[in-house]
């Protein structure tokens, strides 16, 4: 249940913005430092040989599909180990409540 729970914290800490993990390159081909905006280009790399590249719209698209899964991942976690917990403390009811 506690990873369901981290995993639902991540992604609420996901930002909504558009994280590059590679150089952000600008409309005129410089990299730029700071956070990717519209317009901006993220040249993505695989450790030192390119990879790529993608778009403020496409790394948007995909840091909110991430999101989504954390979000969903995070809510079977927990509901698993609340099951779990409903599993093993329904048949002998709470501590306060049992004979002895």
């Amino acid at each position: 249940m506690a990873w369901g729970l981290f995993t639902l914290l991540g992604g609420v800490a996901a930002s909504s913005g558009a994280p590059c993990p590679g150089i952000i390159l600008g409309e005129d081909g410089e990299d730029h430092p700071g956070p990717m905006r519209r317009g901006q280009t993220c040249a993505l790399y695989d450790g030192e040989r390119p990879t790529g590249t993608a778009t403020y719209e496409q790394r948007k698209n995909a840091q909110a599909a991430r999101q989504d899964d954390l979000f969903a991942r995070g809510a079977a976690y927990t509901g698993y180990g609340l099951v779990g917990l409903a599993l093993l403390y329904l048949p002998y009811g709470p501590p306060w409540r049992r004979k002895s």
